[in-house]
């Protein structure tokens, strides 16, 4: 699974990782692999992804990546060329400049890296310090370019399914009340409270709110609606991610089950491979 949360024991409610029961059936990787302490990143990402790919190859299976987030795809099926981690102390001093003072942090990383500081989104910090600490440490964050190449460092099918504003809109809300009724608050709850949990490992949407729920600056009757609204912005950037990406072909779901597209999946697996039965059902 192509997701940052997945990856983390601990958040199954709020990142949606796959059920006990859908585990039983697939096989599933770089899912629940990272304590809340770890850090998740998409190179580590990329390392974790591309071997379990390449071993699911070597035993003669076919792997299937599903995300999850543009980033974390595109890392497990190119080689995005990710550098080196940045030192402890350089991620820390990045992070803090960016968040005191972005303007600094954007003329620092101007002076250690202009085609970076060109492409950075400056008014997100969180892409700004990483920006600045992977220049400060001799390295580069990937060029938006092979971001959206349609070099793949396997043979890979990439099929986009997408649904309507409106339908996505509907099937977010009902999430978001699937996930409070299993038990979304107290699980962040106990997140939030674990020692030495990561700074990644709490961006994901819920622990925000929670956190203010807590401290008395959200009302409970609010907590839906403002988790609804950010999993749509998040859906949004999704999609802009899709637009860029080179795909094979694009399945409008619309109302229906995903499951309703498998035929139509697997007809285009098929062809690609030049199998006869490419055009059947």
């Amino acid at each position: 699974m192509a997701d940052p949360f997945q990856r983390y024991r601990g958040l199954e409610v709020a990142a949606d990782s796959p059920r006990p029961a859908e585990a039983a059936e697939v096989r599933y990787h770089c899912v629940g692999d990272l304590a809340l302490t770890e850090r998740s990143t998409a190179a580590g990402f990329a390392r974790a992804a591309h071997a379990a790919i390449d071993a699911a190859i070597a035993r003669g299976s076919v792997p299937i990546v599903a995300g999850g987030t543009g980033l974390y795809l595109r890392a497990a099926l190119t080689e995005l060329g990710f550098p080196a981690e940045p030192a402890a102390e350089v991620r820390d001093w990045a992070e803090g400049l960016a968040a005191r003072a972005p303007d600094s942090a954007l003329a620092a990383l101007r002076e250690r890296d202009p085609e970076a500081a060109a492409r950075v989104d400056a008014a997100n910090p969180r892409r700004l310090a990483r920006a600045l600490a992977a220049a400060a440490s001799g390295g580069a964050v990937p060029p938006s370019a092979a971001l959206w190449s349609d070099a793949m460092r396997r043979p890979a099918l990439v099929v986009a399914v997408v649904r309507s504003r409106e339908e996505l809109d509907r099937r977010i809300a009902a999430r978001v009340q699937r996930e409070l009724d299993e038990g979304l608050v107290a699980e962040l709850e106990a997140a939030l409270e674990t020692p030495g949990v990561s700074r990644e490992a709490m961006q994901v949407i819920g622990a925000r709110e929670v956190a203010a729920l807590r401290a008395g600056e959200l009302e409970a009757a609010e907590l839906p609606e403002r988790l609804a609204a950010r999993t749509r912005r998040l859906a949004r950037r999704q999609l802009a991610w899709l637009r860029k990406t080179p795909v094979a072909a694009t399945i409008d779901l619309g109302a229906g089950p995903p499951e309703a597209a498998l035929s139509r999946v697997l007809a285009l697996w098929r062809g690609a491979r030049g199998d006869p039965l490419g055009s059947s059902p």
